[in-house]
């Protein structure tokens, strides 16, 4: 398992009752997840502006890291 490392992050009370509810639980694994998904979709964006015009990419990305994902 990767180290983790603990941090405090500050934010909107309503926000984060919208995230400890979807979480299930697990705030850390929940805001790991949105984090990783954040970055995938930044690094799709970069990429299809590094390519050019291409339409499938983010539907590449949900074939490879799901829909939930894309």
């Amino acid at each position: 398992m990767p180290t983790r490392e603990r941090v405090t992050v500050t934010l909107p009370p309503d926000l984060l009752a919208t995230a400890k509810a979807a979480a299930g639980g697990n705030l850390s694994a929940y805001v790991e997840r949105a984090i990783r998904t954040q970055a995938l979709h930044e690094a799709a964006e970069a990429v299809t502006r590094w390519r050019g015009d291409t339409s499938s990419d983010m539907e590449e990305v949900a074939d490879v890291f799901g829909e939930d994902v894309a």
